[in-house]
């Protein structure tokens, strides 16, 4: 089920997206980065964002990305960690 993401925190699309095992495409994993399709290529590319090709070889790749494995990407790339307990 494809959500409307301008609407959406990343946070509450990434766990929607977790629940139902959905797999985002490249495009739908750009739009959450907030970053041109082609630079997330390049992050699957460099093998800094993990991916998994569903069909085609390496010139025609159908990339998808697992909703957690974006999570683990965006939480390696914090500037500080979140103390939440802090106040």
């Amino acid at each position: 089920m494809l959500y409307n993401m301008t609407h959406l925190p990343i946070t509450t699309l990434l766990a929607l997206l977790t629940r139902e095992g959905a797999l985002l495409t490249v495009k739908e994993t750009s739009h959450s980065l907030g970053v041109t399709e082609w630079w997330t290529r390049q992050l699957i590319a460099r093998g800094d964002l993990r991916a998994i090709n569903v069909g085609g070889t390496a010139n025609t790749a159908r990339w998808r990305v697992d909703p957690e494995d974006l999570r683990a990407f965006l939480a390696n790339r914090e500037s500080r960690s979140r103390d939440l307990m802090a106040s």
